[in-house]
C-alpha cells in the first residue's frame, strides 16, 4: 500500500506537468498569433505611409492592400479568440491536476504520519511496560 500512494503521487504529478506543457504550447501559439497581428498592423501602417507619399502609384493598390489586410486581421482575431478560449478551458483542468496531486500528497503525507503515530505509540508502551517492571522491582514486588 505504500508504494501504492508514492506511485500515486509520481502519477499525479507527471500527470499535472503535462498539463502545464500543454498549456504553455497553448500559451506559446496564442503568443505567436498575437505577434502575427503586430506585424499585420506595422505592415499595414507602412503601406499607409507609402501611400500618402506617393498617392499617384501607390494609392491605387492601397485599396486592394487594405481589403486584404482587413480580411487577414479578422481571420487572426478569430483564431486569437478561439485559442483564448481553449486556454481559459484547459487551465481548468491544469487546476484540476494539481488539486488531484496535492490529495495524492496529502493523503501520503496522512499515511507517514499514521505509521509514525503507530510506531511512537508501540514504543511508547514497550517503554511503559520497561518503566513499569523497573519499578517494581524496585520495589521487591518480583
Amino acid at each position: 500500500m505504500a508504494k501504492d500512494f508514492k506511485a500515486l503521487v509520481r502519477v499525479r504529478k507527471w500527470a499535472l506537468d503535462e498539463k502545464q506543457r500543454e498549456l504553455g504550447e497553448m500559451l506559446r501559439v496564442a503568443e505567436h498569433l498575437k505577434e502575427q497581428r503586430q506585424e499585420l498592423e506595422r505592415a499595414l501602417k507602412a503601406e499607409q505611409k507609402v501611400a500618402t507619399e506617393n498617392p499617384q502609384t501607390a494609392g491605387f493598390a492601397y485599396g486592394n492592400f487594405a481589403n486584404a489586410i482587413i480580411a487577414e486581421r479578422a481571420a487572426l482575431d478569430q483564431q486569437i479568440k478561439a485559442q483564448e478560449d481553449k486556454i481559459d478551458a484547459f487551465r481548468d483542468e491544469v487546476a484540476q491536476a494539481f488539486k488531484d496531486m496535492k490529495t495524492a500528497e496529502i493523503s501520503e503525507r496522512n499515511r507517514v504520519a499514521a505509521l509514525r503515530a503507530e510506531e511512537e505509540r508501540k514504543e511508547q508502551e514497550t517503554l511503559d511496560e520497561i518503566g513499569a517492571r523497573a519499578a517494581t522491582r524496585k520495589d521487591g514486588l518480583m
